[in-house]
C-alpha cells in the first residue's frame, strides 16, 4: 500500500496505491559503498564512486584523498625502505641494536600517524586531494635523505 502526495499549483492531492515501481538512480553497488569506509574500497570502485559523487555536486574529497593513497603506496614503501638504509650502514660493533629496532618501529609508526593526520586535515582544510596524500611520503624521503647524509658524513 503506497501513499503518493502530488504537489499541484495551488493544493496537494493524496493518492493511495496498492503497489508503484520507484526509479532511482541508485544501484545496490551504490549503496552498499557507504557502508565501506574509502580506505577499504578498491581502486575501480573509488574511481566509480568518485565519478558518481562528481555527478550529483556533492563532495568526494575523502574518496579522492584514499584513492590518491592507493596509488602512492608503492612509492611510500620505498620511502620506508630508504629510512631504513641509515640504520643499515651504522657498525654493528656500535651495539645498541634494540635503540635501532625501536627508532624503526617508531618511524613506521610515526609515518603511519602522519599518513591520517595529512589524511583528515587534507578533507577538512580542501587541500588538493593528491599533496595530502603525498606529503608525508615526500616528508619522510627528505628525513630518509637527511639521515643518508648524516651517516655519511661520520
Amino acid at each position: 500500500d503506497v501513499v503518493r502526495t502530488n504537489f499541484l499549483a495551488e493544493r496537494t492531492e493524496l493518492e493511495r496505491l496498492p503497489e508503484f515501481v520507484w526509479r532511482s538512480d541508485l544501484t545496490p553497488e551504490v549503496l552498499s559503498v557507504l557502508m565501506v569506509v574509502p580506505e577499504r574500497m578498491s581502486v575501480g570502485n573509488l574511481w566509480a564512486y568518485i565519478n558518481h559523487l562528481r555527478d550529483n555536486q556533492q563532495s568526494a574529497d575523502r574518496y579522492e584523498i584514499a584513492l590518491w593513497k592507493k596509488l602512492i603506496y608503492p612509492f611510500a614503501a620505498l620511502v620506508m625502505i630508504a629510512l631504513a638504509l641509515p640504520f643499515a650502514f651504522t657498525h654493528d660493533r656500535m651495539g645498541g641494536v634494540s635503540v635501532k629496532v625501536f627508532l624503526g618501529v617508531m618511524l613506521g609508526v610515526g609515518f603511519h600517524l602522519l599518513n591520517g593526520l595529512f589524511s583528515n586535515l587534507g578533507v577538512i582544510n580542501a587541500w588538493t586531494p593528491a599533496l595530502a596524500a603525498m606529503t608525508p611520503s615526500l616528508l619522510f624521503l627528505v628525513a630518509a635523505a637527511v639521515m643518508l647524509y648524516m651517516v655519511e658524513r661520520r
